[in-house]
């Protein structure tokens, strides 16, 4: 089974898989991205666990503007704030850090958990926001606007 999980960042720092990868090992050295780092595209594993497919998207890249456009129109007319917060960084998104997170049967919270550390670097390291399919939008301590939808 599985699920994609999505930081969007406003930042203009560049966000590379080569980046990810140094950051986790700093993290973790069980941590490696393996696969054609060049497209932006890597398989996460931490150990002999693999824990996804990760993915950089930007704008310009037609997943990342349709992924934008779909959260958009999840999100609403920004009559909350929570709303308009997610709708602003939407606005502003320079980069998408996808992984599709992969587990076998019902163990999930083996790989999520292998994933924190890679939220938790991202929230210190780049300002955005983090969208989790079936769950919503969060910030770096709280889900902010829950949205139960799957793109």
């Amino acid at each position: 089974m599985g699920y994609y999980l999505r930081f969007i960042t406003t930042s203009q720092q560049a966000i590379t898989v080569p980046v990810i990868a140094a950051a986790l090992q700093a993290l973790d050295p069980a941590y490696t991205l393996a696969g054609d780092q060049v497209d932006g595209i890597a398989d996460l594993l931490h150990g002999e666990t693999f824990c996804g497919v990760l993915e950089i998207n930007r704008p310009g890249d037609d997943i990342f503007e349709d992924d934008l456009r779909e959260f958009r129109d999840m999100v609403g007319t920004g009559e909350t704030e929570a709303e308009r917060r997610v709708l602003a960084v939407l606005a502003n998104a320079q980069a998408m850090v996808a992984v599709e997170a992969i587990w076998l049967g019902t163990d999930s919270a083996s790989v999520l958990g292998r994933l924190d550390p890679l939220w938790d670097w991202l929230f210190a390291h780049y300002p955005g926001l983090l969208q989790a399919d079936n769950e919503g939008f969060y910030d770096a301590d709280d889900l902010i606007l829950e949205r139960n939808f799957m793109l």
